[in-house]
């Protein structure tokens, strides 16, 4: 049983949340429920355990974003879920920024959505302690769980910014300097659309265990969920480092990845030197046709980004029809680096904004501003804001029109999938299908599915494998081969992350 805490100051949405799922046959058991955070909190360092935290975001006392924090400390591996109303999206994107799972919307909170969302959380829970199960086994020998101690202790450093640092280990280890190179993929969302929020995992797995397989002088580790950190003794140049690296993380998988390099002094650089990384990588956004960056100070000047209002302003003086003449010019102002990326992404988001806000539902305006936060180079920003206007429209003209438009279209797309998932297949290929954009395709396929196409198609994949496996005496490979994976070796990975069983395990343990 996981342990679920739920914290709102409103009586009416606690019972609504406690009473919409059973919870004892989802394996969870409510322990608590407070109208504060600071009332959550004392509970919580009380020895109360909790596993999932499910919190208003705006309360009196305290809010859920504080809570959220302070329980984070007490427990690193605790999973939290998000209450909020459509005006607390830049709270959200906060809580998401410092760990929460997802978020759920208070005006349209059905027990489905909630259920969903609490299935995630404990998805995420199986999928890390199978993750430990891997560890354990895998670190039996005493250089093995050296690393993963101090791996640990140097990612409590850096994430925590920790100024003063006594572990003995990594006090010797940063008595000469050393070489940092931050790994981080490029296009994430690109990624998790193609392959599956589980496939980064399972590449940067195989990158350390690369990476100690060639070197004792070092420690290499996720730092995040799209990035992977190493240290290494300076006995190189740092970037002939880097591009050694970069040929070898080549070689393990068709991903593209940005690095960042710099330099670091001594242990009192340690934090410093981590953040220069970060900053190095962050070079890409205006310059995307380059992958290995060092670090150099930022030549962004602190140009404020255009209001909604302002654009608004803008957009009407224009006496084109189209928005494009404007947002070129601001494209050409945005390439110049006089902008931070931050900056650049809230003014396209304003311009999106602009043109949209209170005339398409407002989730397809969410999720086309989300893409463009998320966007990690300029050229994407671009894109994502040109793929939403043409989304938007796309909606506005069904609003207009044909009400259960996006509904027929889901139904046609369902069932080319339910028939093809088999078979090579991508989010292009069923958006071709239905005779509408990849963009709006991918949209509308999560909206209303409430999952990424991808997740969808690797969740008929991995059962039509179980039913396989259970049914026939086929080998492993051609079981992956029928159920429309074409490399065996990550369909066997990506099977037991999903099952916390191997192929064969899952065999032996079904067929009677």
């Amino acid at each position: 049983m996981y342990n679920v805490m739920i914290v709102d100051d409103e009586p009416i949405i606690r019972f609504g949340l406690k009473s919409s799922i059973d919870w004892e046959k989802e394996t969870l058991q409510v322990i608590g429920d407070f109208p504060n955070g600071k009332q959550a909190l004392e509970a919580m360092e009380t020895d109360c355990h909790v596993d999932i935290l499910i919190t208003d975001i705006k309360m009196p006392v305290m809010d859920g974003i504080t809570l959220m924090k302070k329980a984070l400390d007490i427990n690193p591996k605790l999973k939290v879920v998000l209450v909020s109303s459509y005006n607390e999206f830049e709270y959200v994107r906060e809580g998401l920024t410092h760990g929460a799972i997802d978020y759920i919307l208070k005006p349209t909170l059905e027990p489905e959505t909630l259920l969903k969302t609490v299935q995630k959380c404990v998805s995420k829970i199986h999928e890390e302690q199978n993750i430990e199960m891997k560890l354990e086994n895998a670190e039996r020998t005493k250089v093995q769980a050296s690393h993963r101690k101090l791996e640990l202790e140097m990612k409590k450093i850096l994430l925590k910014n920790k100024k003063s640092i006594e572990t003995e280990d990594i006090v010797s280890m940063f008595q000469v300097p050393h070489n940092i190179i931050l790994i981080k993929i490029k296009e994430k969302d690109k990624v998790d659309e193609e392959f599956g929020f589980l496939y980064k995992s399972l590449i940067f797995e195989e990158i350390q265990e690369r990476f100690y397989m060639e070197t004792d002088e070092g420690v290499c580790f996720p730092i995040g969920e799209n990035e992977l950190v190493c240290f290494l003794r300076k006995t190189t140049d740092s970037l002939s480092l880097a591009t050694s690296i970069k040929e070898k993380v080549e070689k393990e998988t068709s991903i593209e990845f940005i690095y960042g390099y710099d330099v670091i002094r001594d242990l009192h650089d340690l934090v410093s030197g981590y953040h220069r990384a970060l900053s190095a990588c962050r070079r890409h956004f205006f310059h995307h046709e380059k992958d290995i960056f060092k670090y150099r100070p930022a030549l962004e000047k602190d140009v404020e980004a255009l209001s909604v209002k302002g654009l608004e302003e803008l957009l009407l003086d224009s006496n084109e029809e189209s928005p494009g003449k404007v947002i070129q010019e601001r494209y050409l102002l945005w390439s110049g680096e006089t902008m931070t990326q931050a900056n650049i992404k809230r003014e396209a988001s304003n311009i999106l904004k602009a043109l949209f806000l209170k005339k398409v539902e407002l989730p397809v305006l969410m999720e086309n501003l989300s893409r463009i936060d998320t966007s990690s180079t300029l050229e994407e920003v671009y894109k994502s804001l040109m793929d939403g206007i043409e989304v938007c429209n796309h909606s506005l003209s069904n609003i207009n029109s044909k009400p259960n438009t996006d509904n027929e279209l889901l139904d046609k797309a369902l069932r080319f999938i339910h028939a093809h998932y088999t078979e090579e297949m991508t989010l292009q290929s069923v958006a071709d299908h239905i005779h509408i954009s990849r963009n709006y395709f991918s949209i509308l396929f999560k909206r209303l599915m409430e999952q990424n196409f991808i997740d969808y198609v690797i969740d008929l994949r991995i059962n039509k494998a179980k039913e396989l496996l259970v049914e026939t005496s086929m080998k492993v490979y051609e079981v992956a081969s029928d159920a429309g994976f074409n490399d065996v070796k990550y369909f066997s990975k990506l099977f037991k992350k999903i099952t916390g069983h191997s192929p064969g395990d899952y065999r032996s343990t079904y067929v009677k």
